[in-house]
């Protein structure tokens, strides 16, 4: 059988031909074994006469019966489609037959321009050279499928095509992107393809890449170890590197700010990540808000390892969008698509945050939220505060009756219980991008907590026993060393010898068992035991911090009467606060989804660099809200929204692409499994260097069968008519 699948593209019909070739012989022992003899005095006549032609008649019957038995073997081999190879000069006559896959990356490291004769970037020398490749195949017996190994992997040509115009015309056609590479991907689209195309004889992958580093490691480095042994067994695999041995480039990979809460009135520092690679030269970086330059300015020398280049205490004085933008120029690379990078900062007025408290007390500073809200926004004058946060103090009674979308925080203080369906709008609004930082007090129901918040992901763990001082008095303290492993959340207090985190005493709080599936982060751990003092966590988009002690003058802790207090509530807040223009900030490929909570007088409306519009269509969160939601924008650059007001939306290149330094045959073999693939330069080797197809027979035995089809008639009519003498 395994011979049989070598000669033979169908072998079983080869076999059922072979089989159905007996029944011609069958019948005709079967028809001798049919008549009785009986001797008739008569008939003896006949019979003397019949002997003269018996040796003719024997021969008719032999050659009739031959001939039966070719057509119906011939046509089970021309079924079967018996190949040759193309090399042989058995070829002669014989169609060609084979399937050639095509994967061509199309990632932005390949609009990197080469300036070669005819083609200025890899992708162009790629549908060159594949073009040229389709050339060299024979119309009707080869066929052609085509896919794309930008991100994601995409199909030009899915179901083989044996229109070989028509596949060099989708080839010619194939899209630059800017997105980063999916070579793992495409390449599982062709072990698919083949697998369903098991028939054909003959399978080619040619795969075209620049060979630069970011194709093939990274987060898809294991996927293309499995897969190119596996690729191996199913194809012939010709893997073309483009890129050339020198290639640099100088690319500003991220711009973001460095808190993640901006707001009017707030001076604010800027952080743009430069990187060069490769032999890259001096450079000028430059800084642009809303297209007007600004006067800093700084000459570097970009590396793989370059540190950020600040823009300090930007004034952001009016609320609104804008848009704040860098270049570098004099790099002299040669993919300019990652020169420039712009982002979107969406100024609020003002930082809304809810606090909900608990318990009120008598006086002032008795209730639990007080200190919080003035923690936030202490008061400038008597009527008005200077800060950036705009807190808002209720009671837990009136939380069903607010909008938490419309702040950007929620903060819980000694809130005894929270029902159900506001522990299920509490977890809506952070798995969607809110903050909620919770402090406990001495109304806290730990079974009420245990059991609406811990299922819903709201607690770090379940809320275990309060431990208080004991008889000795000895209050417990935190455990932060300045000089120490400080979590990002209390990076600002490094160095801070008398910060006052260390001497603040606590005489209460809860002690909570983290769950371990929640990955929780300890931010400040209690000095006698060890047990978790504040924590954080991820909650689908959001974060949650858990202050285990409590906020008010309850007795509880000293710690809302030290200055520190104010510090620390706004270094939690500001970690915890998710950007709130993340969504007009997007890499390419992402679909534009606007915020539920975004208020709409009209349909919104959206235009691309070159103000094309482009279709914004309805769409539905999880959790049952409406919203409107954009095709993947497929473009860098800086779109417009128009959404109740104007807003930029920036899209940009992702950072990994820039690394176009690349990688020698042998290491791309390595990072492929050391499969047995062959491996070219960025031209084509002569035809009889690439795998030729093999040669489909079918056709002419098919023709052999028509031709015997009528000689068996002939010889019919010949041995069964009579002549007359």
């Amino acid at each position: 059988m395994i011979l049989l699948s070598s000669i033979f593209l169908s072998p079983a019909f080869a076999i059922a031909g072979l089989a159905l070739a007996s029944i011609p012989i069958i019948i005709h022992f079967l028809n001798r074994r049919r008549f009785k003899v009986v001797h008739w005095a008569a008939m003896e006549f006949l019979l003397r006469a019949m002997k003269k032609n018996q040796k003719r008649l024997r021969f008719e019957q032999w050659l009739l019966l031959l001939v039966r038995c070719l057509v119906v073997l011939l046509l089970g081999t021309a079924l079967a489609r018996p190949m040759g190879c193309s090399e042989s000069s058995l070829a002669f006559g014989g169609r060609k037959s084979a399937l050639h896959v095509f994967v061509i990356d199309n990632s932005y490291s390949m609009a990197y321009q080469a300036d070669r004769p005819g083609a200025q970037t890899h992708l162009d020398q790629a549908r060159k050279l594949a073009g040229q490749l389709i050339d060299r195949f024979s119309a009707g017996g080869e066929a052609v499928a085509i896919f794309t190994a930008g991100d994601p992997a995409g199909e030009v040509i899915a179901t083989p095509t044996y229109d070989l115009d028509a596949a060099k015309m989708a080839m010619s056609r194939i899209k630059q992107s800017y997105c980063a590479t999916d070579l793992a991907g495409a390449m599982q689209k062709a072990a698919d393809l083949a697998r369903t195309e098991s028939r054909q004889p003959s399978k080619n992958l040619y795969i075209f890449t620049d060979g630069t580093r970011s194709a093939f490691a990274g987060s898809q480095a294991e996927s293309l170890k499995q897969l190119g042994p596996e690729l191996a067994k199913l194809y012939h695999v010709t893997h073309f590197n483009l890129g050339r041995p020198n290639q640099s480039n100088a690319a500003i990979a991220d711009l973001h700010p460095v808190s993640a809460v901006v707001a009017a009135r707030m001076n604010v520092d800027f952080a743009a990540t430069v990187r060069g690679y490769g032999n890259v030269n001096e450079s000028t970086l430059r800084w642009f808000l809303d297209d007007q330059p600004l006067p800093t300015s700084a000459a570097l020398h970009p590396a793989s390892d370059t540190p950020d280049s600040l823009l300090p205490q930007l004034a952001l004085r009016s609320a609104g969008a804008h848009v704040l933008s860098t270049s570098i120029s004099g790099g002299g690379d040669r993919l300019a698509v990652d020169d420039s990078r712009a982002r979107v900062i969406d100024v609020p007025q003002d930082l809304k945050v809810l606090i909900v408290e608990g318990e009120r007390g008598v006086g002032a500073l008795g209730s639990s939220g007080t200190f919080l809200k003035l923690a936030l926004a202490p008061a400038a004058s008597a009527q008005s505060s200077s800060s950036y946060v705009a807190p808002e103090l209720i009671s837990d009674l009136e939380l069903p009756s607010k909008i938490l979308s419309e702040y950007r925080a929620v903060i819980l203080t000694n809130v005894p219980q929270i029902a159900a369906a506001q522990a299920d709008a509490l977890a809506n609004y952070v798995k969607s991008g809110g903050a909620l930082l919770m402090f406990t007090g001495e109304a806290v129901s730990s079974s009420s907590y245990n059991a609406t918040m811990l299922p819903r992901g709201l607690l770090p763990g379940p809320l275990v026993r309060r431990m208080t001082t004991g008889d000795d008095g000895q209050a417990f303290t935190f455990d932060f060393k300045p000089n120490g492993n400080l979590h990002p959340f209390l990076e600002v207090f490094r160095g801070e010898e008398k910060s006052g985190l260390d001497t603040a005493r606590i005489f209460t709080y809860w002690q909570i068992d983290p769950v371990k599936s929640a990955n929780v982060e300890r931010i400040l751990e209690y000095s006698a035991n060890h047990d978790p003092a504040i924590t954080v966590h991820n909650l689908g988009a959001g974060k949650i911090v858990f202050v285990s002690t409590s906020s008010g003058a309850d007795g509880w802790t000293s710690l809302p009467a030290k200055l520190v207090f104010v510090s620390l509530v706004h270094e939690l807040l500001d970690h915890a606060v998710r950007p709130s223009d993340d969504w007009l900030n997007l890499p390419v490929g992402r679909a534009l989804e606007l915020p539920a909570s975004l208020k709409l007088s009209a349909p919104p409306a959206l235009e691309d660099p070159a103000h094309q519009p482009i279709a914004l269509d309805p769409a539905t969160l999880p959790d049952g809200r409406a919203t409107y939601r954009s095709p993947p924008l497929t473009q860098p650059g800086i779109y417009h929204l128009t959404a109740g007001r104007a807003y930029p939306v920036a899209v940009t290149v992702p950072a990994n692409e820039a690394d176009v330094r690349t990688l020698d045959n042998a290491a791309i073999r390595r990072a492929l499994g050391d499969a047995d693939f062959s491996f070219e330069g960025d031209d084509l080797p002569p035809p009889a260097e690439i795998a030729t197809a093999g040669n489909d027979y079918g056709w002419i035995v098919l023709l052999t069968v028509l031709g015997l089809a009528a000689l068996e008639a002939a010889l019919a009519f010949q041995a069964g008519h009579y002549r007359r003498n």
